[in-house]
């Protein structure tokens, strides 16, 4: 009996120091450069006084997990995936109160030329996806393609509505479409 007491007691300090070595060393694992001196692994960042990054490096690439938080709320705002530096799946953008607003998908460079604000020319930006926001109750609100340009991002107020948009109630029912050139 003495004997299991002992090497339950072991075992149970064998593991409780495990957890704390593991706890300590895993600060070290974080925000790290690889032999060329390029980002890799976990990086948690403060990009601004209003939020705080994290995001996955692989060689000096995005490649992984991207989180962005609120600094001020302490809440996700954005998740999606990079893969080589370039956003791919579905990203999810969230709301003061933790409800989804926006997903966005279908990540592509964009071909589709728009026509400037005072019909003077055409430009064309570089990315599109395709954007999808919610009411509060998780409803659709509205949906299409974005366009917009490097260095911005598609929920930026830079972004461009372009071709076919629908437009529903709260309740879901379509009540407008509007195509955009």
């Amino acid at each position: 009996m003495k004997t299991r007491v002992v090497l339950i007691l072991a075992i149970c300090f064998s593991l409780f120091n495990f957890v704390v070595l593991a706890q300590n060393g895993y600060e070290d694992k974080v925000n790290r450069y690889n032999h060329n001196g390029q980002k890799e692994g976990l990086w948690k960042e403060n990009t601004s006084k209003y939020w705080r990054t994290e995001t996955y490096y692989q060689n000096g690439k995005k490649n992984g997990i991207y989180k962005k938080f609120s600094t001020r709320r302490n809440e996700l705002e954005l998740f999606g995936e990079y893969r080589n530096d370039t956003i791919t799946g579905t990203w999810y953008h969230f709301g003061d109160y933790g409800h989804l607003m926006m997903t966005f998908s279908e990540f592509t460079k964009n071909i589709h030329s728009i026509i400037t604000g005072n019909n003077k020319g055409k430009y064309t930006p570089d990315y599109k996806c395709y954007m999808t926001s919610y009411y509060p109750n998780g409803r659709k609100k509205e949906e299409g393609l974005l366009l917009w340009n490097e260095g911005e991002s598609p929920e930026s107020d830079f972004s461009v509505e372009y071709g076919e948009w629908k437009y529903y109630d709260e309740n879901g029912n379509l009540i407008e479409v509007k195509v955009f050139k």
